[in-house]
């Protein structure tokens, strides 16, 4: 008799334990995308361009990542060219310090001269870096470069590079303690093992 309540206890502490270490456990910081980005071109009198910082992730080790979506227009003495472009942001975060490098940017300007339109194509790279204010809001600056990797123009090299350099903001959501699907089956199915077991024994006693 006192095996089988050891055994019950064990098995109570243990549940309990599961769901300590579950409620414990944090949550990546998820971001709603409300981010913004302005990038300098220094070209042909190209000014300010503004995008948006989305997905923007802060996982439970501290890795940071977020989706840069360009799609604006260039206000030049040629006229206004639409400008679309993507890009990766990911770093860490260290205390409050976040940093880290912008890959795999990729995009197109859209350029009409007299009765000729045709796309001016770069990619780009850069490193970033900023503070989290709160759990909620961070912001800094970032530099890079762009490179023509297409163009129609001879007023616009291939292979020419252009500094670019800016300002970024981002929101995060505050991170939340919440049960893991999984966690919840082991958890159901330990208690449900636990209550049977309760049973039969009692049943076996009444016997």
């Amino acid at each position: 008799m006192e095996n089988r309540q050891g055994y019950t206890l064990r098995l109570v502490a243990l549940t309990i334990l599961l769901i300590i270490l579950v409620c414990v456990s944090p949550a990546p910081v998820t971001g709603s995308g409300t981010g913004s980005v302005i990038v300098q071109i220094q070209i042909q009198g190209y000014g300010a361009i503004h995008g948006q910082l989305q997905n923007a992730l802060i996982t439970s080790n501290n890795n940071v990542t977020m989706s840069m979506v360009v799609n604006d227009q260039l206000q030049t003495p040629q006229g206004t060219f639409p400008i679309q472009a993507t890009g990766d942001w990911n770093g860490a975060l260290n205390n409050s310090s976040l940093s880290g490098t912008i890959n795999n940017v990729q995009g197109k300007i859209h350029v009409c001269l007299i009765f000729s339109c045709n796309d001016v194509d770069f990619s780009g790279q850069g490193t970033w870096m900023g503070q989290l204010q709160t759990t909620s809001s961070g912001s800094g600056n970032y530099t890079g470069t762009i490179t023509i990797t297409n163009s129609p123009y001879p007023q616009i090299q291939q292979g020419q590079k252009i500094p670019i350099y800016g300002s970024w903001t981002s929101s995060f959501a505050s991170a939340v303690s919440e049960l893991n699907y999984h966690a919840s089956l082991v958890l159901a199915t330990l208690m449900v093992a636990i209550i049977l077991t309760h049973r039969r024994r009692r049943a076996c006693k009444l016997k």
